[in-house]
């Protein structure tokens, strides 16, 4: 009997994350998920880390869910003027959901893999928890209740460098492997050349300056872009140029020449909740728009029916429809919803 399943990716985190799972007296099962064609690539790089740690190691493929659920919402949003997260969207729908049902398989209670995270418990609630260091709580807002319940994170209380290190001690043959800083089913970065492989070329429309209310250029696609963006444009006017607005339905991407694209208040939808109960009507808390964002007061309205409007304090620069508002007590993670 296994006490926890592991996701191996073939890289550092986890497999630091094993070494530091053992120590700690589990009994380990690694796993492998597939997600995409690109992923097949990491199989012997798991299993060589699974053999060098001496645990039982598995693949597998759920890249039939990860087309269905994260492709295909990829591909959507930015079709529709929108900027997704698929990590965001990946950890609840596949990566913890496919770690948990392969748990279920062997009889594991718990899982765990190489997220810079921490798991919290109160009042009955289960919330992920910012790491000193990499933090990689916004990653896993998503997270129900059930899943929060049985995640181990063994790298929360550690920093990258000290991991890489230990990898090297440990003798393990991923220490020096790269980071991966590209989309895992896009190797070389390149969202719409991939969006245009599956759909075909999307077309050319106006680029509308809204100081002058008219065309003032052409685009390349909307997909080509996103809020708050200023280079790659291909357009000259003399003046620096801003994205502010896509309009899947005119094809048309608005451009202003200041850069205050700015707002104070957002809606969204789908919200999660993890330390803060659904039942709440009104509080005030930190809230990131995306990942890198450092985070900024605002008060949180319950509309319910899994819709929260955020009014922040002061006003935020390129919030993008389609990314994720995540809101925190100090380190603890509150709720999360899509933008609009």
């Amino acid at each position: 009997m296994y006490d926890i399943v592991l996701g191996l990716s073939g890289g550092i985190d986890s497999a630091v994350a094993a070494t530091k799972l053992i120590n700690d007296g589990y009994s380990v099962f690694g796993v492998y998920c597939v997600m995409h064609e690109h992923g097949r690539q990491g199989i012997e790089d798991a299993r060589r880390v699974a053999q060098e740690v001496g645990i039982p190691f598995d693949v597998y493929d759920v890249s039939d869910r990860f087309e269905q659920i994260v492709v295909k919402d990829f591909i959507e949003k930015y079709s529709n003027g929108k900027t997704p997260n698929p990590c965001v969207t990946c950890n609840p729908n596949v990566k913890i959901r496919a770690l948990c049902d392969y748990a279920d398989k062997i009889g594991a209670k718990k899982i765990a893999t190489g997220h810079y995270t921490g798991i919290g418990y109160e009042n009955g609630r289960y919330f992920a928890v910012k790491s000193e260091y990499k933090d990689q709580s916004y990653m896993l807002c998503g997270l129900s209740q059930e899943q929060l319940s049985r995640c181990v994170f063994p790298l929360f209380d550690t920093e990258k460098s000290e991991n890489r290190l230990s990898a090297a001690d440990s003798g393990l043959s991923v220490a020096n492997r790269k980071d991966s800083q590209e989309i895992c089913f896009i190797p070389d970065n390149d969202h719409a050349a991939y969006i245009e492989a599956r759909t075909g070329k999307f077309p050319e429309g106006d680029y509308w300056l809204e100081e002058e209310d008219r065309a003032v250029g052409k685009h390349k696609g909307i997909i080509n872009y996103t809020i708050g963006q200023s280079k790659k444009l291909g357009i000259a006017l003399g003046v620096p140029l801003y994205v502010k607005e896509i309009d899947a339905e005119k094809n048309r991407v608005v451009l202003t020449k200041t850069d205050v694209v700015n707002c104070t208040e957002i809606v969204c939808e789908n919200a999660v909740f993890q330390l803060l109960c659904e039942d709440f009507t009104e509080i005030e808390a930190d809230v990131k728009i995306r990942y890198a964002h450092k985070g900024a007061r605002a008060k949180i309205i319950n509309e319910k029916n899994g819709r929260l409007r955020i009014i922040f304090s002061e006003p935020q620069r390129a919030v993008t429809s389609g990314q994720f508002a995540v809101a925190y007590d100090g380190k603890k993670l509150l709720c999360s919803g899509t933008i609009i």
